[in-house]
């Protein structure tokens, strides 16, 4: 079977051709090149953040998978893919290991990375100086999470162990939840104007839909804490990117962690890679190698599942629906 990375940054160290081994060929994704013309002899194609509309599906005629390596779902064409035979799986956070944990992981080290201004700590190693900057303590601070899924959950438990305040809000009341977590409260989204006055750290836990395009804006950027952190490792669109640079650039943010941008790459002339209080990473929050192989594991199981004529697992509208973490 040929298995084509349909995406640029996907199993970036071949860990799925090491297990499928020289039964199958995983074939790379080619900057450039238009996708529908590069998909004509494959059977499964790879996904992440590039939409399969119903052209792509029609230039791959043997084509029998929409396979997303991960849980995000990006644009496919469901329907289509249903009327010409395409299985589209994708794998719940609950079957790849602990990839929640990891994204967790690393929007806590956002968070330490700018409470102990690790751009200004570099920068001022490199000119010899000592004993500067001055940074903050991370321990007792209110920790506010808007969305309490399995990220949020996790970041909770990371919060609480630094002796944290955290309180968050989500769609419903989870009574239960907060005493699992620990949260001093737990509100529904009436209460995001209360969290962002009390939180010293606001991290972003939500789905990327239309609801929640600039679900951070201006208005809410104000309400926050002067000298407070915004932590994003969910979707850029979330947070109004202009909104969020002035608050940056004035100092009434004390500033921001990012693993995800408004444009991947992020470009060269980008404002904000100037500020020292911004600590942006390559969108890589959840590919810890850990969870890369367990990504590769399941992939190559769907793969040599359609090679016995199986259904591949986690197939969307059987398994799973469509909808995101």
């Amino acid at each position: 079977m040929i298995i084509k990375k349909a995406s640029p940054g996907l199993d970036q160290r071949n860990q799925l051709a090491e297990i499928l081994g020289e039964a199958h060929q995983v074939v790379e994704y080619e900057d450039g090149v238009a996708l529908a013309d590069q998909v004509g002899d494959a059977h499964v194609l790879l996904v992440r953040d590039v939409a399969i509309d119903r052209d792509v599906i029609d230039a791959a005629p043997n084509l029998r998978l929409i396979q997303r390596p991960g849980d995000h779902l990006p644009v496919v064409d469901l329907d289509h893919a249903k009327r010409r035979g395409v299985f589209v799986s994708r794998f719940p956070s609950k079957v790849q290991g602990a990839p929640a944990r990891d994204v967790a992981e690393h929007a806590f080290h956002l968070i330490l990375s700018l409470a102990k201004e690790s751009s200004r700590a570099n920068e001022n190693l490199r000119r010899g100086v000592v004993g500067l900057p001055k940074t903050r303590r991370v321990h007792g601070l209110t920790l506010g999470l808007v969305g309490v899924g399995n990220t949020g959950s996790e970041l909770a438990r990371l919060g609480r162990a630094f002796a944290m305040r955290v309180v968050a809000v989500k769609r419903t009341r989870d009574a239960a939840l907060a005493d699992e977590l620990g949260l001093d409260w737990l509100e529904t989204f009436d209460s995001l104007d209360r969290l962002l006055a009390e939180s010293d750290i606001v991290s972003l836990h939500l789905p990327m839909i239309p609801d929640t395009v600039d679900f951070i804006g201006e208005a809410e950027l104000a309400k926050m804490k002067a000298g407070a952190f915004l932590i994003n490792i969910s979707r850029a669109p979330m947070v109004n990117r202009a909104a969020l640079l002035t608050a940056l650039q004035c100092g009434h943010l004390g500033g921001a962690g990012l693993d995800v941008f408004w444009e991947e790459p992020v470009p060269a002339n980008e404002p904000m890679l100037e500020l020292p209080n911004v600590v942006i990473t390559p969108h890589i929050a959840g590919d810890t190698r850990e969870t890369e192989r367990r990504l590769a594991e399941l992939t190559a199981d769907n793969v040599n599942r359609l090679a016995r004529d199986e259904a591949p697992a986690w197939v969307v509208g059987v398994d799973v629906d469509a909808g995101e973490r």
